[in-house]
């Protein structure tokens, strides 16, 4: 029987002893292990410099030019040079003869107007004095044979056979030279026909006709106008 107990005892035996030696362990301070950590080297920054913002310059804009305009000419219209027998029918240079005579003879100045297209002068001239002087002018139409002389001025006191008459017919009276009254005669030739105002003096007007109707030349007496002589 004690043998058979032998074992248990054994291990109960050991089981002890492994319980104080346990304890013992348990009693004693044990030695600390320090574990020091060295800290990673902080990685220096290195600061980022601040840029400096270039100043903006401030352009001022330049104002705009605007261009003077230039000035526009009115040109004046040349004041319209109004001959002073501008009435008179014929050219530029029929009514200039006008304006030369009128200013150069002391009567009054009579030119034909209201002519048709194709009446000319012909002939054309004048005497000027204080005293007097006188016109001679003949005008034609065209290649015909038709022509009119008229005289005014002291034409008279120097042509004796022009102002000594004639036996002449009187065929109309109350015909006119511009605004003076007289008859209308003839020489007994057809187609011509004499008006005459104040024959022997200063200021006498004669119109004869020469292969013109009674009519016309009864017109042609009528619409003869007076010269300015300003």
């Amino acid at each position: 029987m004690s043998q058979l107990n032998r074992g248990p005892i054994r291990i109960l035996a050991v089981a002890a002893a492994a319980s104080l030696l346990l304890a013992a362990c348990g009693s004693s301070n044990p030695t600390p292990i320090v574990i020091v950590e060295t800290p990673s080297p902080t990685p220096e920054v290195t600061a980022t410099p601040t840029l400096e913002a270039t100043p903006t310059v401030a352009i001022t804009a330049t104002p705009a030019v605007t261009p003077t305009p230039t000035p526009t000419l009115s040109q004046s219209p040349s004041p319209a040079t109004t001959s002073a027998a501008a009435v008179c029918s014929g050219n530029a240079a029929n009514q200039a003869f006008f304006v030369e005579a009128a200013h150069g003879v002391k009567a009054t100045i009579y030119c034909a107007t209201k002519l048709a297209s194709g009446w000319v002068i012909s002939v054309g001239n004048w005497q000027g004095s204080k005293s007097g002087g006188w016109i001679d002018v003949t005008y034609k139409y065209g290649k015909t044979n038709q022509t009119f002389e008229i005289k005014e001025g002291a034409f008279c006191l120097t042509d004796v056979v022009t102002c000594a008459g004639g036996m002449q017919a009187i065929v109309q009276a109350g015909v006119h030279f511009g605004g003076m009254t007289d008859y209308l005669t003839t020489y007994g030739t057809p187609g011509m026909y004499l008006i005459q105002i104040n024959p022997g003096k200063s200021n006498a007007y004669f119109l004869t006709t020469h292969n013109i109707t009674q009519a016309a030349a009864v017109a042609i007496g009528a619409n003869m106008k007076a010269v300015p002589k300003s």
